[in-house]
């Protein structure tokens, strides 16, 4: 072989080989820049299913909530008059001076209570012992149906704003037999210093025609419920007035469901309440044989809370 066939046989040969070079280069980005491609795609896949699981979770968690709306309500007390206004009859002068003093005995004993959260879990459950000098009343306390004032007990009860108060009315007439408490001043005027939203119930079953004068028709209030009080007043347009004060059912009362429903009192709790209604009551500033306060004094010595379980 010549010398010029050997010349060109190698420089075939050093151009195969640089080929192959390149060949196997480019084979090697390309596998890279599939790898780099892959693991970026794995990255967006992953942070999209990330940020969608994160949402779906996000929304389920606020679903679990309601807002409720606490509104500063001003005290009662200091609408209160000096002295027994002059337009009061001579015959009723006596009475209304007896509960004038009591509600300005009443109104030394006010205290207020920092506003609950302004969320609230939709249902859940939360066991409440109301330790009484007559006994303990256990209660069930039952988010669903009136979230944001269920919650607004819990935190009065934690916040121990229901210790060593008064259960000042109690009531025995045909159709409403309850245990009112929940007012530190025991003249039924006192309260935390906010009132809770309306959430008024509506699977209680009806139990008359409706009144001629509000229009409104009475519900069954079962016994055991324990409700919250307001005084709201349909003809006026007031709503939005209940909070600390409740009222437990001793026996079936028939009433406008115009009272949110919190939670029911427990076998145990209603012997209690059937000693208490039993021991009678002294009739109150309206002379009523059925309306008034118990006999023998309810007091309630602690109210605790064990904060329950969210569904």
């Amino acid at each position: 072989m010549s010398t010029n066939e050997e010349r060109r046989e190698a420089a075939k040969r050093k151009l195969e080989e640089r080929l192959e070079r390149e060949r196997q280069q480019a084979r090697r980005r390309k596998i890279i820049i599939a790898s780099v491609s892959t693991v970026v795609v794995v990255a967006i896949v992953a942070t999209a299913t990330t940020l969608i699981v994160k949402k779906v979770l996000d929304d389920r968690e606020a679903a679990r909530w309601t807002a409720c709306s606490y509104e500063d309500q001003p005290s009662r007390f200091e609408q209160l008059p000096k002295e027994v206004p002059a337009e009061v009859p001579a015959d009723q002068r006596a009475q209304a001076q007896a509960y004038l003093d009591e509600m300005k005995a009443g109104q030394a004993k006010q205290r207020t209570s920092p506003k609950p959260d302004s969320k609230q879990l939709k249902e859940g459950t939360a066991n409440m012992v109301l330790d009484t000098n007559q006994g303990a009343i256990p209660i069930a306390l039952q988010r669903t149906g009136a979230p944001c004032n269920t919650g607004a007990v819990i935190s009065l009860a934690e916040k121990k704003f229901y210790d060593a108060t008064p259960c000042h009315r109690l009531t025995n007439s045909e159709t409403l037999k309850v245990l009112q408490c929940g007012d530190p001043t025991g003249t039924g005027a006192g309260g935390p210093g906010w009132s809770s939203p309306d959430e008024l119930p509506t699977d209680l079953k009806p139990a008359g025609q409706p009144d001629p004068t509000s229009g409104e028709a009475p519900v069954i209030y079962p016994r055991g419920t324990v409700a919250i009080a307001n005084s709201n007043n349909p003809q006026t347009g007031q709503s939005n007035t209940g909070s600390s004060q409740f009222f437990l059912v001793m026996q079936d009362s028939q009433l406008a469901a115009n009272y949110s429903v919190v939670g029911k009192v427990d076998p145990k709790g209603l012997t209690v309440l059937d000693k208490i209604a039993k021991n009678g009551l002294i009739p109150g500033p309206n002379g009523s044989a059925q309306d008034g306060k118990p006999k023998q004094p309810v007091n309630i010595t602690t109210a605790t809370v064990d904060g329950g379980s969210a569904a």
